[in-house]
């Protein structure tokens, strides 16, 4: 490739050192660390205190590795529960329900 300069010269590719070295601030805006509820403007300090509570800090990668879980019996258990309805069993209707704190609440069945 050439480039005119007055005159046709071939120009020729080169990285410029930088003049300064690139630095990482320990510097951030100030987070609410979900531990201790602290805010926190230093990276060491948020790790530090990440690390004291046993935490872990994790970046953007997905975890790899995991383990496929499935609890035991659960696939009997409804494999069961659908022979029971393939075989037409309907569960006894419910005259009504409590809340958590105990006042009763009407259930209907919509038929």
């Amino acid at each position: 490739m050439t480039k005119f300069i007055g005159q046709w010269v071939r120009a020729v590719k080169f990285s410029r050192p930088s003049a300064f070295p690139a630095i990482i601030s320990d510097h951030m805006d100030a987070l609410l660390h979900p531990a201790d509820g602290q805010r926190y403007d230093s990276k060491s300090a948020f790790r530090r205190v990440t690390r004291d509570h046993g935490l872990v800090e994790m970046g953007n990668d997905a975890p790899i590795g995991r383990p496929a879980y499935e609890p035991e019996g659960v696939r009997a258990d409804i494999e069961q529960s659908i022979q029971m309805l393939n075989e037409g069993y309907q569960p006894e209707p419910v005259e009504s329900a409590s809340t958590l704190d105990g006042a009763a609440v009407e259930t209907r069945f919509i038929e």
